[in-house]
Parts: C-alpha cells; sequence; structure tokens
C-alpha cells in the first residue's frame, strides 16, 4: 500500500472540490432557465396614431396663428417697455422740480399739482395696458400648451404635410394676383 503524503492529500482535495464546482455550475444553468417564464406570443402593436390630413391642416393652421398671435404680444410687450421708460421720464421730471419747488412762486404748486397729475395718467395707462397684456400672453399661453397636447405628439404623413405646403403655397400666389 502506498502510504498518502500531505501533498497527495492536498491534490486529491483540490481535484474533487474542482470536480465539484464543474458539476456545480450546470445545475445553477439550468435552474436559471427553467425558473424563466414560457415565452409568450409576441402581443400585436398598437396602430399609430396618425393624423388626417384634415386634422394635421387644423394643427398646421392653429399653429401659424399661434405665432401670429405671439409676435402680436412681443410688440405689444416692446411698446409696453417705452411707455414704462416715459413714465420714467416723467417720474424723474416730477422729481426734480419737487426738489426745487418754491413755495413763495404764485402758481408753482398748480403747477406740481398738474405734472403729479399727469404722470398718475400715465402710469394708470401704462398699467391698464400691462394687465390686458398680461391676460393676453396667459391666453396664449394656455392655447399653446392646449395645441401641443392636441398636435405635438402625434405622427403625420409627411406626404399629407408636403401636400398641405404646397396648398398654401398655391393659395398665396393666388392671392398675390
Amino acid at each position: 500500500m502506498q502510504r498518502e503524503t500531505p501533498r497527495l492529500r492536498r491534490v486529491a482535495l483540490a481535484a474533487s472540490a474542482f470536480a465539484a464546482l464543474l458539476l456545480a455550475q450546470p445545475a445553477v444553468a439550468q435552474d436559471a432557465s427553467t425558473k424563466k417564464a414560457p415565452a409568450k406570443a409576441a402581443a400585436p402593436k398598437a396602430k399609430p396614431n396618425v393624423m388626417t390630413r384634415d386634422e394635421l391642416r387644423a394643427c398646421m393652421n392653429e399653429q401659424d396663428r399661434l405665432k401670429e398671435a405671439r409676435t402680436r404680444v412681443e410688440r405689444e410687450q416692446v411698446a409696453l417697455d417705452q411707455q414704462r421708460d416715459q413714465v420714467k421720464v416723467l417720474d424723474a421730471e416730477l422729481q426734480k422740480k419737487i426738489a426745487a419747488f418754491d413755495p413763495a412762486v404764485e402758481g408753482a404748486k398748480k403747477a406740481l399739482e398738474d405734472e403729479a397729475t399727469k404722470r398718475d395718467d400715465a402710469a394708470d395707462a401704462y398699467n391698464a395696458r400691462l394687465k390686458t397684456l398680461r391676460e393676453n400672453s396667459q391666453a396664449h399661453n394656455t392655447e399653446q400648451q392646449a395645441w401641443v397636447e392636441k398636435c405635438a405628439n402625434r405622427n403625420f404623413d409627411e406626404m399629407d404635410e408636403a401636400v398641405i405646403k404646397k396648398e398654401r403655397r398655391l393659395a398665396a400666389e393666388k392671392a398675390r394676383k
């Protein structure tokens, strides 16, 4: 009989551990594959939500109308900024006149009151116009959001878009003649 040495014993132990490891690996792989759900038939994909030509035309018309409205709001904002600057100039002039006010001068108080009334009227007109601009801007933003929800995320046929653009171009040319 051969005598077992510690080295031989370690090699045998390593070999048996390696064999056990090899046997354990396929078992894990088999367990993973058996736990998978059976393959299901692919569900039919939903039909894309494609706009009709009339819907696309309506969306394009609404988009053009919204662009024009945005341009009007921006022009009104520029005019309002100019009006605000005029009110600031009137206010600065009034402050200078108040600083230079001499109660001994006849009619100075009346002139100062008239100047203050003029400045207040200009400020009131500015504030009224500002309120109207804010309302118009808010209405435009609401309409823009409604357009986004209705039209922006919908698919359309590019050929329909080309046809609509051609119709518009021809209508514009006809209108010029």
